[in-house]
């Protein structure tokens, strides 16, 4: 039984990000996995995290209707859709440590690319896409954490900041929804999850429309520089925590 404490600590967490999507796009597990697993066991924290990010991104995609690159983006949308059900099936039946620990270090090392090589470039983006959106779905939805991936498959094309917020809320969005469907068919949304998801979403909105007030005139280069330093700390948080614990 969920308490007042447990609930308020979640929404002020949630509230964290809803921001952290409004202003870059992506984070959300990230962002919330380290500190809620510190009290609530690892498939509520997974579950009500990615239930509620369908109304984080459903406001990120409203906002960035306009620069989804429907096109280029559905092969890899359709991918992801067809991942999540591993994802799910996961969740219940694996030991998510080890795959933690090497998401993080794979995570790390992208962005060490990133870093070095300003001008890197996705070869073959036609194929990887899908491919990767397969195995980010596939990961998010077992695990809450993969989205930094394709955050920098996507700065690897070359994309600007509403490029890529837009681009990572279509495919969330198409993602989650499978995600959520699967969770309610393999009987994961108990009544307890389904409470902290209600009490807990209005967070979310109040983080985005804190991030929109704030961050609206974001430069790219500030942005860039804001994606590889959350995806190199919350990756280390998360790679640190998962080697303690062993």
């Amino acid at each position: 039984m969920l308490g007042l404490i447990e609930i308020a600590v979640s929404a002020l967490v949630l509230t964290v990000a809803g921001f952290t999507i409004g202003a870059i796009g992506f984070g959300f597990g990230l962002t919330t996995t380290p500190i809620m697993l510190l009290y609530l066991d690892p498939q509520t924290v997974v579950i009500v995290v990615n239930a509620v990010a369908v109304l984080a991104f459903g406001l990120v995609l409203v906002e960035t209707r306009d620069h989804v690159p429907y096109r280029d983006l559905t092969p890899t949308a359709i991918a992801g859709a067809l991942g999540a059900p591993i994802g799910v099936y996961a969740l219940s039946e694996l030991d998510p440590s080890a795959l933690r620990i090497g998401i993080s270090v794979l995570v790390l090392a992208i962005t060490a690319l990133v870093v070095v090589k300003t001008e890197w470039r996705v070869p073959r983006p036609k194929f990887t896409g899908p491919v990767l959106g397969f195995g980010v779905a596939a990961l998010v939805t077992g695990l809450a954490i993969g989205g930094p991936l394709l955050v920098l498959f996507f700065l690897g094309r070359g994309m600007e900041r509403q490029g890529v917020r837009a681009s990572m809320a279509f495919f969330f969005m198409v993602m989650y929804v499978t995600a959520l469907a699967g969770y309610f068919i393999q009987g994961l949304m108990t009544a307890d999850r389904l409470l902290l998801t209600a009490a807990t979403a209005p967070a979310v909105a109040i983080g985005y429309w804190l991030s929109v007030r704030l961050t609206g005139r974001m430069n790219e280069k500030v942005f860039r520089q804001a994606v590889v330093v959350v995806i190199a700390v919350t990756s280390t948080l998360v790679l640190a925590r998962e080697v303690i614990s062993l």
